[in-house]
Formats: structure tokens, C-alpha cells, sequence
């Protein structure tokens, strides 16, 4: 068993790859990270209202990403 595998629900097992595309560790910003990592989510939600509440919170990263101060 994988260390992840214990955290996600029986029967909703996310593949390797399905996995990594969740968990974007390539983008370096932390709130650009959380946006990219629910909408990657969203993509495999199997209902309405879970996709929705993930594209909320992406959202609600992209909206504090947009209005930071620029460095």
C-alpha cells in the first residue's frame, strides 16, 4: 500500500498519473500551487456539486494570486 492510499476513499483511487497531475509541485507559488492542484481535482470529480466547490476554491486562489503585489 502506498503512503496516500490511506487518505483517499475505497473505491475512488486517483492512478499514478491522475495523482501527479493533482499534485502540481512544479509551480513554485504557493496559492498558484492550490489553484492548479483543485482544478486538476475538478477534472475527476464524479459529481456536480464536488466539482464545483473545487473550481471555487481554485478560484478563490487565482483571485488572491491576481490581486498580490507584483514583485
Amino acid at each position: 500500500m502506498l503512503p496516500y492510499e490511506s487518505t483517499i476513499e475505497r473505491g475512488s483511487q486517483m492512478s499514478e498519473q491522475e495523482l501527479a497531475r493533482a499534485l502540481p509541485r512544479e509551480v513554485p507559488d504557493y496559492h498558484e500551487r492550490q489553484a492548479a492542484h483543485y482544478k486538476a481535482l475538478a477534472e475527476t470529480a464524479t459529481t456536480p456539486a464536488i466539482k464545483a466547490r473545487l473550481l471555487r476554491e481554485a478560484e478563490e486562489h487565482d483571485q488572491i494570486v491576481a490581486v498580490r503585489p507584483a514583485e
